[in-house]
């Protein structure tokens, strides 16, 4: 036992004076611990280019583009993937590129080994994809855009294209068409969007919520100093400018829809459970509620 604790004793002296070495400066730590930092930092960006190459290439396949109307959905997934991996300068520069292909080359004739439907069809699925893509985009890729671009950035112009897009993404393609089932190309003589799916109401919780986040995206840009100067104009393509008052407007419609399709029902099968749920969730919709009606004011 003596001897155990005197092993001990000596290995504990010998750890804390090779400390106290490191500590003066007599002694570094090994080099192994800088490279190997420097490794997993290698690694790790290697597997983000190649989620990116990856995701690309998937949303340039002919079967992914092969139904685009009136939601590209097979495109959903390698979009997300794709905006996901991009830096806020790769986002600038991907769309630059892309942007220059759908702007300038609007027909075949350079093309001769592709017939006119298929380059049009290409250069929709170009178009979608980049919708979905500034759609995705993650919350502080946008904002860094915003940051760098709005103060005399050397792509103004592409920021304004991603900001567009962006606002068609989350108001028209996932809120008023998703989750709403609504078109927000065709009104009826009343001046409502016409009905895509009638079985889409706002009758749960987790909708009357999905949709007032992606309102919430839309009303950020919308309220930018600089909103009336985002746009994006691509011949052909019929898109309107930025409407300052969408997200006022899609507050309207969530309430709307809302105070119409809403009904508290628990799946509870116990009574007195369900009794309780019941009263939870009304007292949340109550909440929702009151928020919808002071943004939409």
């Amino acid at each position: 036992m003596k001897k155990l604790q005197l092993i001990l004793i000596v290995l504990l002296l010998s750890s804390c004076g090779q400390i106290q070495r490191i500590m003066d400066g007599t002694e570094t730590l090994p080099a192994k611990m800088d490279s190997m930092a420097e490794s997993t930092a290698y690694v790790k960006e290697g597997v983000r280019k190649q989620k990116q190459a990856e995701a690309l290439k998937m949303c340039k396949e002919e079967a992914v583009r092969a139904n685009l109307v009136p939601i590209p959905l097979d495109m959903l997934a390698c979009s997300r993937t794709l905006a996901e991996s991009l830096t806020a300068n790769e986002t600038l520069l991907f769309f630059k590129n892309y942007l220059i292909k759908i702007t300038k080359q609007q027909s075949a004739d350079s093309f001769p080994v592709r017939d006119e439907e298929t380059f049009q069809h290409d250069r929709i699925a170009d178009f979608y994809m980049l919708e979905l893509i500034a759609g995705f985009l993650p919350d502080a890729t946008v904002a860094e855009i915003i940051k760098t671009e709005s103060n005399q950035g050397a792509y103004q112009e592409i920021m304004f294209a991603i900001l567009k897009l962006r606002v068609d993404f989350n108001s028209d393609m996932m809120l008023v068409m998703g989750v709403m089932g609504l078109n927000p190309n065709e009104v009826d003589e009343n001046g409502d969007y016409k009905v895509l799916d009638p079985t889409s109401k706002l009758n749960t919780l987790g909708k009357i919520e999905k949709a007032m986040e992606y309102n919430e995206k839309v009303q950020l840009i919308c309220n930018l100093d600089f909103a009336k100067k985002i746009d994006l104009q691509i011949e052909g393509f019929g898109l309107k400018p930025l409407d300052k008052e969408k997200a006022k407007k899609n507050w309207q419609l969530i309430l709307k829809r809302a105070e119409s399709d809403y009904a508290a029902q628990s799946l509870q099968s116990d009574p007195k459970a369900n009794a309780e749920q019941v009263k939870q969730y009304a007292e949340k919709y109550d909440k929702l509620i009151a928020t919808l009606k002071q943004k939409a004011q």
